[in-house]
């Protein structure tokens, strides 16, 4: 057998126990995987042992930390003292950190300080305020800077959970463009992404969700929407291949919608015609009602232009919304808030290469995964993913129209693992065994520099918004 591969979880919660933990147990015997420590909030103990209650991996120790005054869950001592303790006593090989995002950097740092392999959620870390606070928002880039000048003096595999750099279907387009664009020597031209969450947030949980939360000063673009962020960064990096097309910096214009517009679009009397009863008018008070202009966006949308020398290369628009066509119809939260609350998603990209080429990629549920209610395939199904390719065919040849299916014929692939969960978190599963196998994969760290440099900028044009500045940032890209 190999050499056991000593692991440490740090925070177990709804992600956690949907991905990680199955996929420990999956690969336990394989990697003979040991779960040394469980680092959750004490506030969790009660639903973090029921979770672990009869798995067939138990860790040999679990640590619940205070909340600390500040908000932060990982408070100096109380945290830095077991974790020394425990390097001091055995070798640690991994860490997976599936925390909220604004404790991700103390586990990141001090990881990489004992030379630590890391896979980490998305976003790399979230300073509170990022999305309110223009200052909090540069941190957003100066946090990767930090982590980036400590990996030089450190053997970790810092590998970051955005998974759609794995996606077979979003692979399968950036692949196709890699070669595509420095062929014709025609840049990507324009990149629309769009994603909806599905996620309705009752008023009352707008000021105590930790799952997405929005009381911290950030929300949407920390949230689900830090992939798309990433696949703007990803896919705009094609264009560097053409020397006189490369763009050198990004004009972001920004805008949100956040929990004070939330709670005057519906307010009391609409929740009781369509539930027929009465919800409290707590939330809704004028102290309430001020406190969330502090609150991160549950909405963003931004425009982009990606320049060289005063000349637009690509423009890029990013629809993100958390508050979007949902399937919850009851008003007590569900137990799973991450993926049985009546979460559904509707992802869409549309990409244009001039004059040349067309690629549209396609995803929209009618219901909540693994819970269907209804007989649909294609458009509906939790499966669905389609890509189109449109091609100038006169110019360039190939087929006018081509359809990929990738959701079904990926199912129909994996009918014999218990553990698939879909298109996307097969892509997670090859990005944890990247960890696991310390290979740097598509999604390490250095790969994110861009997303990091794009996501500040997003943050800080939104604060710009919040502190009402002109929502407009120019981010320069460098070579």
């Amino acid at each position: 057998m190999a050499p056991s591969k000593n692991i440490v979880i740090a925070g177990l919660g709804p992600h956690a126990r949907r991905i990680y933990y199955p996929l420990l147990e999956k690969y336990a015997q394989i990697y003979n995987i040991r779960v040394v420590l469980v680092i959750d909030r004490r506030e969790q103990e009660v639903a973090v042992r029921s979770y672990l209650d009869g798995r067939a991996l138990q860790p040999q120790s679990i640590l619940f930390i205070d909340e600390h005054p500040n908000g932060d869950d990982a408070p100096g001592e109380q945290l830095l003292a077991p974790l020394r303790e425990l390097t001091r006593t055995q070798h640690i090989h991994g860490i997976i950190i599936a925390t909220e995002p604004r404790s991700h950097k103390v586990y990141a740092l001090w990881a990489v300080l004992n030379g630590i392999d890391i896979l980490v959620d998305k976003p790399l870390t979230a300073p509170p305020g990022a999305s309110v606070d223009p200052y909090a928002a540069r941190q957003v880039y100066a946090d990767y800077l930090d982590l980036e000048r400590c990996l030089h003096f450190s053997h970790s595999n810092l590998i970051i959970q955005s998974q759609r750099r794995s996606h077979e279907g979003y692979r399968l387009i950036h692949d196709y463009l890699v070669n595509f664009v420095p062929r014709y020597q025609i840049p990507i031209s324009y990149i629309d992404l769009y994603h909806g969450d599905g996620m309705w947030a009752m008023p009352d949980e707008l000021f105590r969700r930790e799952n997405h939360p929005y009381k911290y000063g950030y929300g949407k673009l920390m949230h689900s929407g830090y992939h798309f962020v990433d696949v703007l960064a990803w896919l705009t990096r094609i264009n560097d291949q053409l020397e006189n097309k490369c763009p050198r910096q990004v004009d972001i214009l920004a805008r949100r919608f956040g929990p004070y517009d939330f709670l005057h679009q519906m307010t009391p009397p609409d929740y009781e015609r369509l539930f027929g009863t009465r919800i409290s008018d707590t939330p809704f008070s004028p102290a309430r009602l001020e406190s969330t202009r502090a609150y991160g966006e549950q909405d963003a949308f931004i425009l982009c232009q990606f320049l060289r020398d005063n000349a637009v290369i690509t423009t890029a628009t990013l629809n993100l919304q958390q508050n979007s066509f949902s399937r919850r119809s009851w008003l007590p939260p569900a137990q799973d808030v991450y993926k049985g609350n009546g979460r559904v998603r509707h992802e869409r990209l549309n990409l244009q290469v001039g004059n040349l080429l067309n690629i549209q990629a396609h995803s929209y549920q009618s219901y909540e995964a693994g819970r269907p209610d209804s007989e649909v395939e294609g458009v509906g199904h939790e499966d669905h993913f389609e890509i189109h390719i449109y091609r100038n065919s006169g110019l360039i040849g190939g087929q006018p129209l081509e359809k990929i299916d990738i959701g079904a014929p990926m199912r129909q692939q994996q009918a014999d693992d218990p553990a698939f969960l879909g298109h996307n978190e097969r892509a997670r599963e090859i990005h944890f065994l990247d960890f696991l196998e310390r290979r740097p994969g598509a999604s390490h760290f250095a790969q994110h520099k861009r997303t990091a440099r794009l996501l500040s900028g997003m943050c800080e044009a939104l604060a710009r918004d919040v502190q009402g500045e002109v929502p407009h940032v120019v981010v320069e890209l460098g070579v």
